[in-house]
């Protein structure tokens, strides 16, 4: 079983938020898939010893991680417990630009910055545990709690420095603003998985998980929004007559919201065509997360000289409205070879089982797996979030729209996993090496900085070393994200409170660039008996 726990960028994902304050939840995404690893929210999954191998597992899945990653290897290792985290060092900038390539001033009082934007990403231990019991030779049962392989919390700023037309540097809000200020998510999937083994040669395992998420997100958008072009007598926005921001009319919206049930399963196979071979197969699905949200908004948000106003006038609303969230599903398959130690000897954890359990770090010189993933992350094409009524932003003339959902436009994405083990000193120590990748989910006019849905690829590597009873593993991840970049040519609008424009702002919000990489220590150990 997974207990997937999602701690998103405060993305999970889950954990998406979105280009606005309403489209918050994205990050459930990354939760829903336990630690899942080729969907767009999170990289390949968590694991100590699964980052070291590249994220190619599905086929050996022999630790109690297997409830979640391939139920069918619970029947197939020794009863025992894992326990174990990564320490996820991310970092996430984003460049904003308009449609012909300038980037954004706050108002026409401030010059443009000199620079991308950052945000604040603390380091984030991303922890997983699990239990796997043997009830029979043929049968086992397993529960494992399991946090989506992705970075736990993100402060955007509000502000940040910029020189004014006297040449004075001042703060002033940021050029993000608008997708993403603050997201902050606990997302908790557990999963009891059953395995059953007909011949030692097959098992087949399934697992149901049930999840509990709770959100909340905060960003920026217009109460009004006004012609401002340069050139009032061209229509507004136009090629070469761009809608400038001006922060007087910014409110800071938040929302939050809790959903106490969202089911799902995870099915999983392992088959031993030859000796040496090992074929493994996983697919899960869980449905969408909905849940009402509670609504603050804070306006205006900015004083007049551009920092942040001291006494701004609240709204607070329960119960405003409805958020959904499609979950994408997800499968795998893997073939791994293994070259099995002449002459080997199991422990009496693994040799009690008569045949049944296998233990690589005894049985095997090396082991090289290739897996294949697909992720639909087209599921993902709308965060839908529906208001009850338009309630008026206090301290404003702006209402909420009764529709504040938002395009996202993802695409299913298809990855390819190699990695593998050599066992230098047999039952004592294993060494691990490993890559991937996978293609862009992401469509470039929708381009957010919730998640970095790029391609991506990460080398990883690792070791364990057996200490009695006990495994000790140690590993580390790098993965390198593709910058997305659309030149300025977004399609992202932020919600306005203004009713003659639709309530959307006039100018995009997300043209530009995002940057992103992720580094990771992994720690951890399992116990068998």
């Amino acid at each position: 079983m997974s207990a997937a726990i999602a701690w998103r960028p405060r993305g999970s994902a889950a954990c998406l938020r979105h280009a606005t304050f309403w489209a918050c939840l994205v990050v459930a995404t990354t939760a829903t898939q336990g630690a899942a690893a080729s969907n767009a929210i999170d990289s390949p999954e968590g694991g100590t010893e699964q980052i070291s191998r590249g994220g190619a597992w599905v086929a050996r899945a022999d630790t109690p991680m297997a409830a979640y990653y391939n139920p069918a290897g619970l029947v197939t290792q020794s009863s025992g417990a894992s326990i174990g985290a990564q320490l996820m060092l991310r970092s996430h900038c984003f460049d904003r630009v308009d449609a012909e390539g300038n980037r954004i001033a706050p108002s026409p009082g401030f010059a443009a910055p000199p620079g991308e934007v950052c945000a604040d990403t603390p380091p984030f231990p991303n922890p997983q545990l699990g239990v796997n019991i043997r009830l029979h030779k043929q049968w086992a049962i397993g529960l494992a709690v399991v946090g989506p392989h992705a970075h736990g919390g993100t402060e955007w700023p509000s502000t940040i420095t910029y020189e004014n037309n006297f040449g004075v540097e001042a703060e002033a809000p940021a050029p993000q603003r608008y997708l993403l200020l603050h997201a902050d998510a606990l997302l908790m999937f557990p999963t009891l998985s059953v395995a059953f083994a007909p011949i030692k040669e097959l098992s087949i395992g399934a697992g149901f998980s049930w999840g509990i998420a709770a959100l909340e997100t905060a960003n920026v958008n217009e109460a009004v929004s006004p012609a401002r072009c340069a050139d009032p007598s061209l229509a507004c926005p136009s090629p070469g007559n761009v809608q400038p921001d001006d922060f007087t009319n910014d409110v800071r919206a938040q929302i939050a919201g809790f959903d106490g049930i969202v089911p799902g399963f995870v099915v999983g196979l392992l088959w031993q065509p030859s000796r040496r071979v090992n074929v493994g197969a996983w697919y899960r699905y869980s449905d969408a997360i909905r849940t009402s949200i509670d609504l603050h908004t804070d306006a205006p948000y900015y004083s007049p000289q551009g920092s942040l106003n001291p006494e701004p006038v609240t709204t607070d609303v329960e119960d405003a409205g409805m958020f959904e969230l499609e979950l994408p599903m997800e499968a795998r398959i893997g073939v791994r070879y293994r070259h099995p130690r002449k002459g080997a000897h199991n422990q009496e954890w693994i040799s009690k089982h008569g045949g049944w359990a296998h233990d690589s770090m005894a049985e095997d010189h090396f082991d090289i797996e290739l897996d294949v993933t697909w992720a639909h992350n087209s599921a993902i094409d709308v965060v839908s979030v529906e208001f009850n009524e338009r309630h008026a932003i206090n301290g404003t003339p702006g209402t909420i729209p009764l529709n504040a959902s938002i395009v996202h436009e993802w695409k299913d994405s298809i990855g390819v996993r190699l990695g593998g083990e050599y066992v230098p000193i047999p039952d004592t120590l294993a060494l691990r090496l490993g890559g991937f990748f996978e293609s862009k989910a992401a469509t470039d006019a929708y381009n957010n900085i919730d998640f970095q849905a790029s391609e991506r690829a990460g080398i990883g590597g690792g070791v364990g070393v057996r200490l009695s009873r006990f495994d000790i593993n140690v590993a580390y991840q790098h993965t390198f994200f593709f910058d997305i970049d659309n030149g300025g040519a977004g399609e992202v609008h932020a919600i306005s409170g203004d009713n003659s424009v639709g309530y959307r702002t006039r100018q995009p919000v997300n043209g530009g660039r995002t940057t992103s990489s992720l580094n990771e220590i992994g720690l951890g150990a399992t116990v068998h008996w």
